[in-house]
Parts: C-alpha cells; sequence; structure tokens
C-alpha cells in the first residue's frame, strides 16, 4: 500500500485527547509527529477531544488543529470525556449536581458548535457517592439511580443541548470494555442506542493476566459483535489503546480481532501514546515504535477482510441491564467455540448458550421450554443452575446445585473404562446433583474413587438440554484435556459445520461464505484439528492460496493445520 492511501475494507482513525491539542499548539511538533504517524497508518479521520479531566480547549485552538488536518485531507470529529481527576482512579461528573449538568452543557454547545459528529469518549457514567447522589437515591438501588439519572442526562441535556445548537449534529457513545456491568454504573444501553445516531465499541482487552480486569483475549471480538447486534448497521467501531501489554503482540491481536469482528472503522487511542521522543543533535523530536507494526498489521488485514462474509457462531443470550458469571462469554471463546453475543433471545432453532446473566430475564424458562419443544439445543452453566435452581428442577430437569465442591484432575467420557484424560492442574468444581437415567454425564469429573458431571445432558421436546460446570476460577477451562474440551465442543456445534479439535486458547471465527480464521493465544507451537462436516473437502488458504486435502473420519473432511505463537491462518472451504 501507498504511505497515506486509505485502506479498502475498513477507516482507520486516531483519538487525540485535549492534552494531545493543547500539545498541538506547537505547530512545528504537530507537522512532524503527524508526518510520524502517516508515514506507517493511513488514517484518513481523527477525532479532536474539546474536555477532559477539567482541561478545556480554547475554540481558537481546535479550530486551528482541525484546519492542519482538514488540510491534509484528514476528516475531523469532536470527541468530549466526561470525567475529572479524584478519589480513586477515574471520577465521573456528578449530575446531581446544578454545576456538572451545566458544565456538560456548556462542552456539548461549544463542541457542537465546532463539529457535525461528536464522540463521548467512554466516561458517560456516573460514580459518585456524594452527598447529594446519596439524598437523590434515596431508597433506589445504586443501579436504578444511576440509569434513570443518566437517561435524563443523555436526552435533555447531551443531545437537547447539541441539536439546539447545530441541528445536523451525529452524536455517538463509545462503550466501555466492561459490557457485564455497564448498568450498575447508568450505561443504559438499550435506551441509548436507540437515543444516539451510533454507537461505538471498547475492543481494549489488554494484558489478561496482570491488570484488574483480566479480561480475555477474545473479547476483542466478542463485545464487538455484541453491540453489532444491539444496534445492527449502527455501530461505528471499535476502539483499541497500547496500555498495560507486556508484549507488542497483545497490542496487535486486539488490532486484528477488532478487525475480524468486521468492524467498519478502528479507532487508536490516543494520538500521544502512539508517540515517543528522541533528542537528535539535542533537538527533541516525536518518533514512533509502535506505528511501523501496526500500520503493517492494518495492511494485512486490509488483504484478508474482504475475503471473508458475515461473522457468525454459537448465540449466547445476554439481555440488557443483566449480570452473573461475569465475562465468561469470553472464557468459553478461547475454548475454541464461536460465540455471538446477542442482547435477543434466538427465534431460530439452534444452539443457544446461556450464562448466569439470562436469570434476569423474567421469562427465560418458557423462553428455553419453548426453544427445546421446537428442536433446538440449549447450554446452561452450572452458574444459571444456581441462580435459577427452582425454576430449572422444576420446569427442566430435576438437577440440583449443591453445596459441595470436589477438587479434581481426572476426566472420562459416558464410556469411563475407556479413557481417562488428565489436567495439567487440579481443577475446583461445585458438585452437582442428578436423577439418574433423567439425566446423563456426558463428561466425568474423577476424584478419590468419586465424581460429577462436567458436562451433561437431558432430552427435552425435539431439543437437548446441556449443563456445562464451570470451575470456580473460570482460567481453569484452559487446563481442561484437550480430549474433553473437543466433546464439550461438540455439545455446542449442532448447527456449525466446522468444528476445532485441539487445546484450549486457540480461537475460531467463522464466517458465512464458507471461511473461517483460527488464531493462537498459546506462546508455543500448536497443532489442531478442524473437522468439516461433508466428505470430499478442501482447504484453501486465503492469502497464499495453498490448497490442503484431508481425511475423511464419520461423514466429515478432517484437516490438520498448525499454528505459529500469536498468529493467525484463514481459510475457505472447497
Amino acid at each position: 500500500m501507498v504511505p497515506g492511501e486509505k485502506y479498502r475494507n475498513f477507516r482507520v482513525a486516531v483519538y487525540c485527547t485535549a492534552h494531545d491539542i493543547v500539545r498541538m499548539n506547537d505547530s512545528k511538533w504537530l507537522e512532524e509527529s503527524f508526518n510520524v504517524l502517516k508515514r506507517s497508518i493511513a488514517f484518513s479521520k481523527v477525532y479532536l477531544e474539546t474536555f477532559r479531566d477539567n482541561v478545556l480547549v480554547s475554540k481558537d485552538l481546535i479550530r486551528r488543529v482541525k484546519d492542519f488536518f482538514q488540510d491534509k485531507g484528514v476528516e475531523t470529529s469532536g470527541g468530549i470525556a466526561t470525567y475529572v481527576s479524584g478519589g480513586f482512579s477515574f471520577q465521573s461528573l456528578c449530575y446531581s449536581k446544578p454545576r456538572d449538568r451545566e458544565k456538560l452543557r456548556e462542552v456539548v454547545k461549544l463542541t457542537a458548535e465546532l463539529f457535525n459528529e461528536i464522540i463521548f469518549d467512554d466516561f458517560f457514567f456516573i460514580n459518585c457517592k456524594c452527598e447529594e447522589c446519596i439524598k437523590a437515591k434515596g431508597s433506589r438501588s445504586w443501579t436504578e439511580y444511576r440509569l434513570r439519572l443518566m437517561e435524563d442526562v443523555a436526552e435533555n441535556i447531551v443531545v437537547k443541548t447539541a441539536r439546539e445548537v447545530n441541528p445536523n449534529v451525529k452524536l455517538i457513545i463509545k462503550y466501555p470494555n466492561w459490557y457485564d456491568h455497564y448498568h450498575y454504573l447508568g450505561y443504559s444501553l438499550d435506551f441509548e442506542s436507540k437515543l444516539f445516531y451510533m454507537i461505538y465499541t471498547g475492543t481494549e482487552t489488554r494484558d489478561p493476566e496482570y491488570t484488574h480486569q483480566h479480561l480475555q483475549e477474545y473479547q476483542s471480538y466478542s463485545i464487538m459483535r455484541y453491540l453489532e447486534n444491539v444496534k445492527p448497521g449502527g455501530n461505528g467501531g471499535g476502539w483499541i489503546d497500547p496500555y498495560m501489554r507486556r508484549t507488542l503482540d497483545r497490542y496487535i491481536e486486539q488490532i486484528r480481532l477488532t478487525i475480524f469482528a468486521k468492524a467498519r472503522e478502528v479507532t487508536l487511542f490516543c494520538y500521544g501514546s502512539l508517540l515517543e521522543s528522541i533528542k537528535q543533535n539535542g533537538v527533541s523530536m516525536p518518533t514512533s515504535s509502535v506505528a511501523p507494526t501496526v500500520g503493517k498489521v492494518f495492511e494485512d488485514m486490509d488483504l484478508l477482510i474482504g475475503k471473508l462474509g458475515q461473522p457468525y457462531g454459537v448465540k449466547s443470550y445476554k439481555p440488557f441491564n443483566s449480570s452473573g458469571e461475569d465475562f465468561l462469554h469470553n472464557y468459553i471463546g478461547m475454548l475454541g467455540i464461536p460465540i455471538e453475543l446477542t442482547p435477543r433471545f434466538p427465534e431460530e432453532n439452534e444452539t443457544v448458550f446461556l450464562t448466569e446473566c439470562a436469570k434476569f430475564d423474567g421469562e427465560i424458562i418458557e423462553k428455553i421450554k419453548k426453544h427445546l419443544i421446537n428442536g433446538g439445543d440449549v447450554v446452561i452453566t452450572s452458574g444459571f443452575v444456581k441462580a435459577m435452581q427452582n425454576e430449572v428442577s422444576r420446569e427442566l430437569v430435576e438437577v440440583e446445585y449443591t453445596s459441595g465442591k470436589i477438587l479434581v484432575k481426572d476426566f472420562s467420557e459416558f464410556f469411563p473404562l475407556r479413557d481417562v484424560y488428565h489436567s495439567d492442574v487440579e481443577i475446583l468444581v461445585p458438585h452437582l446433583k442428578y436423577p439418574t437415567n433423567d439425566a446423563w454425564e456426558i463428561v466425568t469429573c474423577l476424584s478419590k474413587g468419586n465424581g460429577c458431571p462436567l458436562l451433561m445432558g437431558t432430552n427435552y421436546g425435539k431439543g437437548v438440554l446441556y449443563i456445562l460446570t464451570i470451575p470456580d476460577n473460570f482460567n481453569d477451562l484452559y487446563h481442561l484435556p484437550p480430549q474433553v474440551l473437543n466433546t464439550v465442543r461438540r455439545a455446542f456445534s449442532k448447527n456449525l459445520k466446522i468444528n476445532l479439535e485441539g487445546p484450549s486458547r486457540i480461537c475460531i471465527f467463522l464466517y458465512d461464505n464458507d471461511t473461517f480464521i483460527l488464531h493462537s493465544f498459546l506462546t508455543h507451537t500448536s497443532a489442531v484439528n478442524i473437522a468439516i462436516k461433508g466428505k470430499g473437502l478442501r482447504l484453501r488458504e486465503l492469502i497464499s492460496e495453498e490448497v490442503f486435502n484431508g481425511f475423511e473420519r464419520n461423514r466429515e473432511t478432517v484437516f490438520q493445520v498448525y499454528l505459529q505463537p500469536s498468529s493467525y491462518r484463514a481459510f475457505r472451504v472447497e
């Protein structure tokens, strides 16, 4: 790709914070830094922030910076970050106080006068517990109070003010990466996604082990798909940053998975964080160690993404304003099970995956029954059983989530005397009791001559209800033996043409034109089998065009694929 030329299948934007823009008052630094980034990354848009952390950029400076980028052929939009420093980490504005409501109104007014499109960075929430907030909350829960408060702020301060100033303005709300906790801090996803012109997705996952959130790599894909299903066609793109990572690979993986999810735009946060400074002949100059690598990733993705169809996977229903077994969907995705998060219960007769968060739908048991009776399969977790114990036992199967726990390393399948598979660590699982011959163990946890189900199933109507036992530590799922994981994957794959066999931490991404991607998050070379329904099939690698033959097994064609650490391969089934 010629430097400066736009990408064909997505576009790249760079977010410039208020602090970045203050620094851009130095026109020499602005010119030099722009050239450093543009040399490697063909970004065609910038978001110029007017307010962050009590820094309100002057109209004059915003206009000068805006003119600079537009003269370079780069589209400009506005940005607002509604937080101030103080307390523990980020502190939101306090929307119980007239002073802060007026401050927001002034910032929105100024920004709408300058731009026809404005994005709100992911601080449009409230975490204040001052005396005014405590009094205003009254007897309501913090969640209920904050949801109603932020709906009012969004509609009557943000949208109303912006449209009074600029009737043509398009408002975008960017959601953070903590999707299971939105409602706790006032993000009203259903309400806001309809109110705002567009939504945007925070696909930052950073380091999965040494950060407080412990977000799994797969979430850069799954949250993108979830918000696309919240507002089909209205999810503007994915947003990543280079922070909290041990290796550059972790940053690159976030970009890849955002684009695997078919993001229309990728925003890099932020301008200043993409740059470093070096001294040459005693003079400081901007440079970037990440931009060349990031630019190469975008070029590689642009060559690939146009060959893929629309993403699909096992639909996992997460109702609005729900939580429970938080972020478990992404651990399942890391097992090589393609997950398609959706805020609406699927109507098609396909496999549906339900975690504990589905309990927030008051009609969930009736929806499960109807789905099973019509021939769909449902996979529920032990956490769902615990949360809905009485309803599950009364209506579906009399399985009991007991108070017991079992520490296990060994596992067997339906015929326990045939093979026993071993984990490399001991895994603590809850003990579920079930009625003999009404439900059947498909995978058994073995411990000192005793055991309990890891996966069980029961017939219901024309479908099958599966129950998957989740370890106390979700990460222990990664330590299940490959043979056990293969059986678990099969429970999810009734409607899938393509199935992965092998260890955990290798993800599969499926598309509706018979293409798929494998991505390894392992630190060593690995091999997996890809089992595809049908005989006499071939695989064509999408980039090299190399063709591979497999072998036939039980009305499937099976291919062995090797993957390098932190790498991906993409194929078409022929």
